[in-house]
């Protein structure tokens, strides 16, 4: 599956409550898109939940956290999450979706 499938969308944040989506990668702080495994599950968007990852600028206060990643590449096709472990795993979603971002493809663990 293909990043892009996801709806993502790159954050900037403007406070410690709020974002906005109209930035580039370069300038963002994040990246907001659907969760892949609930995605996969329900066919589509509807009832798929979001998940964001920040990159390691931003503060621990800011939620959700703890993980962090480095956003190598130059847009979302080619965009690779990359950190101490790459993986992006959710816990207290009842998904527990488990995977990777490389080159712009969702990679299962």
């Amino acid at each position: 599956m293909r990043l892009a499938e996801l709806e993502p969308q790159f954050l900037k944040i403007t406070d410690e409550n709020h974002w906005r989506t109209d930035t580039t990668i370069a300038e963002c702080d994040g990246i907001l898109f659907l969760c892949p495994v609930c995605f996969k599950t329900n066919n589509g968007p509807i009832g798929t939940h979001s998940i964001i990852c920040w990159k390691p600028h931003v503060p621990q206060t800011q939620t959700p956290g703890p993980g962090r990643w480095n956003m190598l590449g130059d847009s979302v096709e080619s965009l690779t999450l990359q950190a101490g472990s790459s993986s992006i795993y959710l816990t207290g979603t009842g998904c527990g979706a488990h995977f990777y971002i490389t080159n712009g493809e969702i990679v299962g663990c």
